[in-house]
């Protein structure tokens, strides 16, 4: 373990608040918001809502951009494509419900590869219905679409060096990029990225930021999140990533900066990785997570949190992390046999706004399975007093929820463990060792262990006020993300 003396710890405290610019050789979670590649924890288009979600460049700078949208059981892949963002650019999409799945639809004029109909490009069940990777044991239909999460991961910088690629995706005047054409072509038959994918591309150099809203216009509600930056996702001298729209490469595990920066225990802790996605996981391993919750029927009010695990896939499924799997942090692989799950056990207490708190242990309702109080998805959706699918706010169908009813609780706050499960007992997988080598380079290394489980999320409250005035109803919604504890199991204290 690398630890900093109190000095540089203060020092670079205050270097994260400005956005840790002299830590460019490390990867790390920017507080500014600002990265090469963004996390947006959640998507839905379940009862009645719609999600939007942006991106910006901040730069002035072209920008080739992997989006990537992902369900939420098993993070399989649903929509893919390339966008080329002309500097200073933003580009806006919508997901929406079509039928028994999910649709991208955009008015926005930044070139994508391919071009997005303006009927939309429905998301597909081609990466877990067994028709280009293999089956995974979760659901085969779109439903299976309408919930999850999105990912956007820099591949390079655009330059004009060969084919004037950047003046081909810069906007004119009229506010319309001179030749999105010509960007489509170069991925097609004898196009010259087909041939050569590097031409006109310089390496990534982040600047993006991104934004997620959640809208139900029947209900007239809002809630809107900003994406997870990570920055310093490639190391010194990554050339550039530029792939073609249907490569599922670069993804997480394409990380090239192999060492992080976690502040953890009032200290910044340095850890050096053999593989990508465990430096990328680091940045997310925390051992609790907290927020509040209200269910006062005073108020109309419910409350659901979004937990979500935006590298599970990798230590989990055998598509994207290999034979190997499972991994440590997580449990089991998502498989059949596991019924379409991979559920890791944790604990959980609550308390009301007094401080009382349950006696004997705390579980999710129904009563438990064989999981006990587990969470099973790559993304899912903790209820309170709800009980039954859909979940009430968001519509999920991947929920776990805490009855509030027996003790009288209507607000609070909850704390979810990730070191014990609903019996007490340490639960020693919860952890990202350095030490231990395994095949493929995942969990090889030297340096630091982090407990707990790579998480991101939030919580949304809803209230409604039936009468506002003379019968008017009315509905608010307020938005809040999670906070959380990290610590390490060796010299960290």
């Amino acid at each position: 373990m690398n630890k900093t003396s109190m000095t540089t710890a203060i020092l670079a405290g205050i270097a994260g608040v400005a956005g840790i610019s002299n830590m460019a050789n490390a990867i790390y979670l920017n507080p500014d918001g600002l990265g090469s590649v963004l996390i947006y924890p959640y998507y839905t288009v379940n009862t009645g809502n719609a999600t939007l979600v942006s991106v910006v460049n901040t730069t002035n700078e072209g920008k080739a951009v992997k989006v990537r949208f992902l369900e939420a059981y098993n993070s399989r892949e649903v929509l893919d494509f390339n966008l080329y963002l002309s500097p200073f650019d933003v580009w806006v999409g919508e997901i929406a419900p079509v039928g028994t799945g999910a649709s991208l639809f955009t008015n926005d004029n930044s070139c994508t590869v391919p071009a997005i109909p303006a009927a939309g490009a429905p998301f597909r069940t081609f990466a877990f219905d067994g028709t280009t990777s293999p089956a995974d044991g979760g659901p085969k239909t779109l439903t299976r679409t309408r919930e999850g999460y999105v990912e956007m991961i820099e591949m390079a910088t655009v330059t004009d060096e060969t084919k004037s690629s950047l003046s081909a995706i810069t906007h004119d005047s009229s506010g319309v990029p001179s030749d999105c054409g010509q960007v489509v072509g170069a991925w097609n038959g004898g196009g010259y990225w087909q041939s050569n994918p590097q031409i006109d591309m310089a390496p990534p150099s982040g600047g993006l930021f991104g934004s997620g809203s959640i809208i139900n216009v029947d209900t007239g509600t809002i809630a809107g999140y900003n994406a997870d930056a990570i920055d310093a996702f490639y190391g010194p001298n990554t050339p550039p990533q530029h792939t073609e729209p249907k490569d599922l490469s670069p993804s997480l595990k394409s990380a090239t900066s192999l060492t992080s920066y976690v502040f953890a225990n009032g200290q910044l802790v340095t850890t050096s990785y053999l593989a990508g996605i465990d430096a990328v996981s680091s940045l997310f391993m925390v051992d609790n997570v907290y927020n509040e919750y209200v269910v006062d029927p005073n108020v109309g009010a419910s409350t659901e949190w979004v937990v979500t695990f935006p590298t599970k896939r990798f230590y989990v499924d055998t598509v994207s992390g290999g034979a190997g799997v499972p991994y440590k942090p997580f449990d089991v692989k998502f498989t059949s046999a596991n019924g379409g799950t991979s559920c890791s056990p944790v604990g959980l207490q609550f308390w009301n706004r007094e401080e009382a708190t349950t006696t004997t242990g705390n579980d999710f309702s129904p009563a438990p399975t064989a999981a006990g109080t587990a969470l099973c998805y790559e993304a899912q959706v903790i209820t309170f007093n709800e009980g039954t699918n859909p979940s009430t706010i968001l519509g999920s169908n991947l929920t776990a929820n805490i009855d509030l009813t027996s003790v009288g609780f209507t607000s609070g706050w909850a704390r979810i463990d990730f070191t014990v499960d609903s019996s007490g007992s340490t639960v020693a997988n919860h952890e990202l060792p350095t030490l231990a080598t395994a095949s493929g380079g995942v969990n090889a290394g030297t340096g630091n262990v982090f407990r707990g489980l790579p998480t991101t999320g939030f919580a949304v409250a809803e209230f409604v006020n039936s009468n506002v005035t003379a019968g008017v109803l009315a509905n608010y919604t307020g938005l809040y993300r999670h906070r959380y504890h990290r610590s390490c199991l060796t010299a960290c204290s």
